[in-house]
């Protein structure tokens, strides 16, 4: 268990309360009437499908947001309420909120509470805006001592390695403490006191879990961010089965966090990450649930060196869910300013119809975090790539999804059945969401085998199925154009056979100037 709380001596930031007239004129008018808030329950999943309450499919878009800094806080960075509204007004759902070691525990067995509490503060800002939230326990090249964030110096068992000081994003592959502090973390070593590391990670969980239980706004966990295997690091690129061994280290450390939240958390869902090879499509992974969990999933990231490898890893996720049944969520991408790369990507995942978790609001998004998310202090082609209409809660299975961000045409396909093989009962609402972003002048909506529900140019479009329809399509486009042709051919399809596995690179963080946040 952890200590009592832990008096921090660091200034904290003031709240300053502003009238609902100033704020309104921060952040743009409200928005229009039908906008969505998360449906009422923890979301659940059927195999890889993320579900709400009622059973339909989420395929949720939202965005990271880490504060890296040892001891920094969400609310510290800037963000807040207006942050928050922005973001729901512009049809993202969820916010992958990361938090560090170093920041809960800056000291063995202590957790800081004042800490914890504004990270709570901060969840419940943005669950009060019907924003999802996945707790993100976050690290790059193990923490600051040696890489960049993540783990207390306390934490840091490197046995006499040296610290090269490698800066990212080579420290991994060059920096030999870094690679011996991640056998120690595996190996669960003892710490200060004699505690085995993951006991004081598990505190950590535990601690969380406890704060936010309760919180249906709260998707879950991520347990760890882009884990390193350690010195072994080349037997999970070279051998096609990745690297089984590890990735029972893996499964271990996922099964103590596990245990911990569930003392406290029976409900929400708990996703594990493979190495963080997986996420270039050069290694597989063997891991299982986490803890043997069915309320569990894989979080994994899209850094791939080319437009192959980005589909290898989209093949992997697949696979994995299909031998586990655990659900799937991308966790980050992007980390670009680049809008053509970014819709490319984004086409990807919604083209195997994945939710996704942009890399990063604070990064690529607004500019200065500080500041109020108005037109002047936002990376404009970032926002108009990513705000796009999509699915949100679909009352069936999903078929097909394609976005073409030259003319704003959204088209949409799913089967009435549901994921488990049930029907719906009639009346079942299939929710898109529509930003005024992406259709300033309105949008016009062709459905066949369905009827629209909502009020013209709702910020959330909701569909109902016909008596009888067994599959419904969806089409919407900017009003001030003439209907767009539909094509012969299905623009996306999630049925594309596996090839075979490409040869892995001999380095593939090497080949990369940049693959994480």
């Amino acid at each position: 268990m952890w200590h009592q709380r832990r008096v921090s001596g660091r200034p904290r930031v003031r709240l300053v309360v502003v009238s609902v007239l100033f704020l309104s004129a921060l952040i743009g008018p409200p928005a229009p009437a039908g906008a969505a808030a998360a449906a009422p329950g923890p979301v659940g999943h059927d195999g890889r499908w993320l579900t709400d309450g009622d059973g339909r499919v989420l395929l949720p878009h939202g965005v990271n947001l880490v504060a890296k800094e040892p001891g920094e806080t969400p609310e510290e960075m800037g963000f807040g309420e207006d942050d928050a509204a922005w973001l729901a007004d512009n049809g993202f759902e969820v916010v992958r909120l990361g938090t560090t070691a170093a920041s809960i525990m800056p000291a063995p067995g202590v957790i800081d509470t004042e800490y914890v509490d504004s990270f709570v503060r901060t969840v419940d800002v943005l669950t009060d805006h019907g924003l999802w939230v996945l707790v993100d326990l976050h690290q790059d090249g193990w923490g600051p001592t040696l890489g960049s964030d993540g783990f207390p110096e306390w934490m840091t068992l490197t046995h006499g390695a040296e610290n090269t000081g490698t800066p990212f994003p080579l420290y991994y592959v060059t920096n030999p403490a870094i690679q011996v502090a991640f056998d120690s973390f595996w190996a669960n070593e003892a710490g200060p006191g004699g505690v085995p590391v993951q006991e004081q990670v598990a505190s950590m969980f535990e601690a969380l879990a406890q704060e936010l239980d309760g919180n249906d706004g709260v998707l879950g966990y991520d347990l760890i961010n882009e884990p390193w295997p350690g010195t072994v690091w080349d037997v999970c690129v070279n051998d096609p089965a990745g690297c089984p061994t590890q990735d029972r280290a893996l499964d271990a450390y996922a099964a103590r966090m596990t245990t911990a939240i569930r003392r406290h958390d029976p409900d929400r869902l708990i996703f594990g990450e493979p190495y963080v090879l997986f996420n270039f499509g050069q290694s597989a992974t063997n891991v299982g649930l986490p803890g043997g969990d069915p309320k569990s999933g894989l979080s994994y990231h899209l850094y791939a060196l080319d437009e192959a490898a980005e589909r290898q890893v989209q093949r992997f996720a697949l696979q994995w869910s299909e031998r586990t049944g655990g659900a799937l969520l991308n966790t980050e991408f992007g980390a670009t300013n680049d809008p053509v790369a970014i819709d490319r990507q984004v086409r990807e995942l919604d083209g195997t119809l994945m939710p996704w978790i942009w890399w990063a609001y604070n990064e690529n998004v607004v500019r200065d975090l500080d500041e109020a998310p108005v037109e002047a202090n936002l990376r404009g082609e970032v926002v108009d790539t990513l705000v796009r209409p999509h699915a949100s809660a679909v009352a069936g299975t999903p078929v097909s999804s394609s976005y073409t961000l030259a003319d704003r045409v959204l088209r949409f396909t799913y089967s009435t059945a549901r994921t488990d093989g049930g029907a719906f009962a009639p009346g079942a609402e299939t929710s898109f969401r529509t930003a005024p972003r992406t259709y300033p002048k309105g949008y016009r909506v062709k459905v066949t085998g369905g009827r629209v529900t909502s009020a013209a140019d709702a910020a959330e479009l909701t569909v109902v199925a016909d008596a009888g329809a067994a599959q419904v399509t969806v089409k919407v486009w900017p009003a001030d154009q003439a209907e767009p042709p539909d094509p012969t051919v299905p623009t996306t399809t999630t049925s594309t056979p596996a090839p075979a596995r490409p040869a892995p690179a001999a380095n593939p963080i090497k080949a990369r100037a940049s693959f994480t946040g």
